[in-house]
């Protein structure tokens, strides 16, 4: 028994040894090294006071090797995570002086931080604003969310007192001249884009009183207040849609756009807002709970000789249930059935199914997608009859139907929204859905409100392109200028669009307002901080500015970062804050009319990915996260951004935070009235890493520089730099040399 065990045991110290010797185990999988240091530039005054730290971040050990003797290192290698201080003799030459530190790591790639010091004739420059008078020179408006800015009562729901116990921030950190404020109408859904009644209130937001109180309150801070418009659609629960779809005699029928064969009557031309070829299946949707489907146990022919035109054949039977393996599917049912057909040879498929479906049928050729035509429907309005062939197509290829609908339009292809019928553009005035909505406007202009956003404007008529909606929109704001006018009102009434395109795709808009959001500002402004490149920006943006005022004198391009329909600004610029406050800086010192959307100024950061409610975050005012509205949102808030480190509170109390990047420029904007009401033209300066413009008004100009490069830049400035009124991040002067930090912009006025 005795030599069994030690036989055992033998055993059992070899297999040890091979497995410790790489046996049959598995190999210990690698470890990427990894090596970071911030910052990646430091800067020394000539008298060299103070001391620069180096973050190193690393999973090795790390050294740092200096390049020249006139700095020093406390320390030259650590192990992981660390920090280097840097402390730099006094330099009494002329000249500036360049020097690296190289940080290296085994596994990883080095990393170089330049390390640079004024010379005695460098000097560091500091803003020197002129006094704000108080008097807001700027129109600069700040778009917020009623349901999710500021609750008043602690329902969870933001509300219009709320908004107006927080107009000293508005106006005075802010600087807003006017409020966006997201629709405010009974709605079917949180974000109000589904009106249900456009003559009254969300109950919820308060009651008329209240809206008038937040009128006259915002009025004495010298803000107007804008609404959000939907003029493209109503909700599908309005009232007046419910009563045209119930009977053919009301007179709220012709608001909407009804149709039995919609491709048809479009062909034929029956409907003055689209055009003859402007038919889409997925923006067509039956009314009601129509049964337009059939029950019984059925048998599917299918004779598939070509992909383009492919017949269908259904029978009533009472054979067996067959079902096969082929590439061919027959979907139905109102829980998404998808069953593939029994393959007979010679393009000749079938199926037996006991059948149960209230919307009717589709073929497809894969079970996994929709995409590349896999999906084979018929034409709108068209019924299937039993034992008779029926062509399949995968273009138009609406739901194959046992019985007839009258289906309505929707272009966003949703049932949730239903769109107004204005008839020809050149008469819609005259359209019964006009003249209610523009009464329903009246009542509001009447009531104090001096201007409108409107949504989704290139959709009001089927081509985006087209003069169409330009002339729609010229008579909606003729109507409402007219109005508020009428009122007593001096100057006109503000109008913006908005057109979700490039800014070539909104020269025409113009024609019809006098202002469209200019969405590209924001796309290729991201793109410079992204790829710290100014690339053409300051030459597009001139270049679109003087296309708007060819098409329209009083023309004023409305600027932003993102809104309520994009992903945060921050998550587009990787939650670089450096990146962030030159953004800020950037839409503050160019031409147009500036939208700072809520939680922009915070550095909230979201994208829409999971869903829209994730780039609506309510504000957070204070440290402690407890009485945000956010009821409205669900469970949609990403609770990890909502630190106190983000909320007002904190961030007012912190002179480098993002909140007092916006604070500082727009004071600067309502100082100055060439950042206020400028037009921006060219600089001479050129480099790669420079977005330059001077910004002009009367005898008001002012020179605008901003570096988006990772390091120092050292450009040759014509123009006087004796006088900066703002900056953010660092600069030196010699002469007419300017040296800008990383992610710095200075604004001088000449």
């Amino acid at each position: 028994m005795k030599r069994i065990l030690k036989y055992i045991l033998t055993v059992a110290a070899i297999i040890a040894v091979l497995s410790s010797c790489g046996g049959n185990s598995k190999e210990t999988p690698d470890v990427k090294v990894t090596l970071s240091a911030t910052p990646t530039t430091v800067t020394f005054a000539p008298k060299a006071n103070g001391t620069k730290v180096i973050a190193v971040s690393t999973t090795g050990d790390w050294t740092a090797t200096p390049s020249a003797t006139w700095f020093h290192l406390d320390k030259t290698s650590g192990k992981g995570k660390g920090s280097i201080s840097v402390t730099a003799d006094e330099n009494a030459g002329s000249d500036e002086r360049t020097g690296s530190i190289r940080i290296s790591v085994s596994g990883a790639p080095d990393v170089t931080v330049s390390v640079s010091q004024l010379a005695d004739n460098m000097v560091a420059l500091s803003a020197s604003p002129a006094q704000f008078d108080g008097n807001k020179r700027a129109s600069t408006t700040y778009q917020l969310l009623v349901y999710s800015f500021a609750d008043s009562d602690g329902d969870g729901i933001g509300d219009f007192n709320g908004i107006a116990s927080k107009l000293d921030y508005l106006s005075d950190v802010m600087g807003a001249t006017a409020l966006w404020l997201s629709p405010v109408h009974p709605a079917m859904s949180y974000h109000g884009y589904d009106v249900l009644d456009y003559f009254s209130l969300n109950p919820e937001y308060g009651t008329e009183a209240d809206f008038r109180n937040l009128l006259a309150a915002a009025k004495a801070k010298g803000i107007d207040i804008y609404l959000d418009y939907v003029l493209n659609h109503s909700g599908s629960k309005h009232p007046w849609f419910l009563e045209a779809a119930a009977d053919e005699t009301s007179p709220y029928r012709d608001y909407y756009i009804f149709s039995e064969n919609p491709s048809g009557d479009i062909k034929a031309g029956l409907f003055a807002m689209f055009p003859k070829t402007g038919y889409d299946a997925g923006q067509w949707f039956p009314l009601g709970d129509a049964d337009l489907g059939a029950k019984g146990r059925f048998r599917f022919d299918l004779d598939w000789k070509s992909d383009s035109a492919p017949v269908v054949t259904v029978t009533e039977t009472d054979a067996a249930v067959e079902m096969g393996s082929s590439e061919k599917y027959i979907y139905y049912g109102n829980d998404d059935k998808c069953r593939a057909f029994v393959d007979d040879g010679d393009g000749k498929y079938h199926i037996v199914v006991d059948f149960n479906s209230d919307w009717g049928f589709l073929i497809r050729t894969s079970s996994e997608t929709w995409d590349n035509g896999t999906k084979y429907g018929g034409k709108a309005g068209s019924i299937i009859t039993f034992g008779e062939p029926y062509v399949l197509n995968n273009t138009e290829a609406a739901d194959i139907v046992f019985k007839a609908a009258t289906y309505y339009h929707s272009h966003f292809w949703t049932d949730w929204f239903a769109d107004f019928n204005y008839g020809a553009a050149d008469e819609a005035d005259k359209s019964k859905a006009f003249i209610d909505l523009a009464s329903s406007a009246d009542k509001w202009i009447n009531m104090g409100v001096a201007g409108l956003r409107l949504d989704a404007v290139k959709h009001i008529y089927w081509s985006e392109t087209s003069s169409e909606n330009p002339t729609f929109l010229d008579k909606w704001y003729d109507h409402c200028n007219a109005t508020y006018k009428a009122a007593g009102n001096s100057g006109d009434i503000f109008m913006v669009g908005e057109v979700f395109s490039d800014a070539p795709a909104t020269y025409s808009y113009y024609d019809g307002l006098p202002s469209v959001f200019e969405f590209s500002f924001w796309w290729k402004l991201k793109n410079v901080l992204n790829n710290r490149s100014a690339g053409t920006f300051v030459s597009d943006i001139i270049g679109y500015h003087n296309s708007y005022k060819a098409r329209r004198s009083d023309a004023v391009p409305g600027i932003k970062l993102s809104n309520h329909d994009e992903d945060r600004a921050a998550s587009d610029l990787g939650k670089s804050l450096p990146k962030e406050k030159q953004a800020a800086a950037f839409l503050l010192t160019a031409g147009g009319r500036p939208f700072i959307y809520q939680g922009e100024e915070l550095g909230y950061w979201g994208t829409k990915a999971s869903g829209d409610e994730y780039v609506r975050t309510p504000m957070m005012w204070n440290k402690n996260s407890s009485s945000l509205a956010s009821k409205r949102l669900g469970s949609k808030i990403d609770k990890s951004m909502l630190t106190a480190s983000i909320s007002v509170e904190t961030q007012l109390a912190d002179e480098a935070s993002l909140l007092n990047v916006y604070k500082t420029f727009s004071t600067l904007r309502n100082t100055y009235p060439a950042l206020a009401e400028g037009e921006m033209s060219a600089t001479s300066i050129r480099d790669p890493a420079i977005a330059s413009w001077y910004m002009i008004s009367g005898n008001s100009k002012l020179l605008v520089i901003h570096n988006v490069a990772n390091s120092d830049k050292t450009i040759e400035v014509d123009d006087s730099m004796a006088h900066c009124v703002a900056l953010l991040g660092t600069a030196y002067v010699d002469g007419t040399s300017l040296k800008l930090g990383a992610n710095s912009s200075v604004v001088f006025e000449l």
